[in-house]
């Protein structure tokens, strides 16, 4: 065996082979780490010149020279091998040390324990606790088995669902009684899906400003979507999604029903002057008053949305999803808080449904949750609408680190915290 770099066409062929092929270990990654001010390695084992292990490394200098280096979701290679493992490192760690690597992370894209829908585990189900024990045996420290939604790490967590083989229909019927109901309201309303350009990128911006503002975190910045569009984009790998509401066409569904309520209301209203004591008829005539009342509203409420808006068309939320070998990969979502109403987000979750069936991937993975599921916690929400969809949970074996030099890496935390002691003064 010999442990080598590989080309950017090696890494990427041998990187499409593999079941767990995800858009953190691809050349697009590494394209948007360049962007973003990293650098990066491809590195594999070969074994009579065909490719056993391949990984993406990126690193950036820190402190006197010295990197922080990653391999984001781990490697690609059969993590159950002991033997290929241990060469695999071993070999790694000359590396590392040739980029001045101070610590080294990964958070490698495997399962720990399989578990269903609620988060619980499977009896009998896949179990690669065996891959943390080798990790923790070539020197990597465990950082557990988190739980919990933080910007400092990618999830733990993740919710999936299984599309492979399967019809729009056959989907739909899969999903609960409220996503359905959901997903065909949008339908009726008449909301469309538009994917956006690069010179439309300030559209989706101002939705995750706006969102960020609202649920409290930190957007990327403008430089960093840019820069998804310049890797994944140019490799037909993004799809960067608006839900839009055409008003005009909006305010003629409704004006539509309102006059066919109307008309239904008529012949009720005629029909109880023969039969006064006619309680069902009572009944349906105050039900349509109900309806039209509600209609009204709409109504009123759509020509004040024409007065607000210089355009036709009102952004309702936006979406970004990466396409990575059989996943298509729900990264980020925001939407307007006076239009959340429309639920723009099933629109946007039902088009990539199509788009995923039509085009042959095998998973929906809408990313990241809690992996608390306990309705009084504050990402609960999220879970649930995700589970509406009726997929799996899945938890992930969790971040490890190796410090090549421990005694640097001390003082440089050290320098940190009192760093950010001064700014918090």
């Amino acid at each position: 065996m010999e442990f080598t770099k590989l080309t950017e066409n090696e890494f990427a062929e041998f990187s499409e082979k593999q079941d767990n092929m995800n858009f953190w270990q691809s050349t697009g990654m590494a394209h948007l780490r360049k962007w973003n001010g990293w650098e990066y390695d491809y590195v594999g084992i070969k074994q009579e010149q065909e490719i056993i292990a391949a990984a993406l490394i990126s690193y950036r200098k820190i402190f006197m020279g010295q990197t922080f280096v990653q391999a984001p979701r781990g490697f690609y290679i059969d993590y159950e091998n002991k033997s290929l493992m241990t060469f695999f490192h071993k070999e790694l760690c000359k590396y590392l040390d040739s980029i001045h690597c101070m610590y080294f992370r990964i958070d490698p894209y495997i399962i720990h324990i399989e578990r269903d829908i609620n988060g619980e585990i499977v009896e009998g189900g896949l179990d690669h606790t065996q891959v943390v024990d080798t990790l923790k045996d070539l020197g990597y420290k465990h950082t557990g088995y988190l739980r919990g939604m933080t910007t400092e790490r990618e999830p733990n967590w993740m919710f999936v669902k299984n599309i492979k083989d399967k019809t729009e229909s056959e989907l739909l019927k899969e999903f609960d009684s409220r996503a359905r109901r959901m997903i065909n309201k949008t339908i009726n309303l008449g909301i469309q899906v538009k994917e956006i350009t690069k010179d439309e990128l300030s559209i989706y911006k101002a939705i995750m400003d706006h969102t960020s503002m609202r649920r409290g975190f930190q957007d990327h910045s403008l430089n960093y979507y840019e820069g998804l569009f310049e890797t994944f984009g140019k490799e037909g790998k993004l799809k960067i999604l608006v839900a839009q509401l055409d008003l005009t066409e909006y305010k003629s569904k409704l004006t539509a029903e309102k006059l066919d309520l109307t008309m239904k209301l008529e012949k009720i209203t005629g029909q109880l002057q023969e039969q006064a004591a006619n309680e069902k008829l009572h009944k349906k005539q105050v039900k349509l008053e109900e309806d039209i009342a509600v209609v009204e509203g709409k109504l009123h409420e759509c020509e004040q949305m024409i007065a607000d808006n210089k355009e036709d068309k009102v952004i309702l939320g936006g979406a970004t999803f990466i396409l990575a070998g059989k996943e298509i990969l729900y990264l980020y979502g925001g939407a307007y808080e006076k239009y959340m109403k429309f639920n723009a987000q099933y629109a946007l979750q039902w088009y990539m449904f199509c788009f995923g069936v039509q085009h042959g991937y095998e998973r929906h993975n809408f990313y990241g949750i809690s992996g608390i599921f306990d309705k009084q916690d504050e990402g609960y929400g999220v879970y649930e609408f995700k589970r509406g969809f009726q997929g799996t949970v899945e938890e992930l074996i969790g971040d490890f680190y190796l410090y090549r030099r421990p005694l640097s890496y001390k003082v440089y935390e050290g320098l940190r915290k009192v760093k950010h002691l001064v700014k918090r003064h």
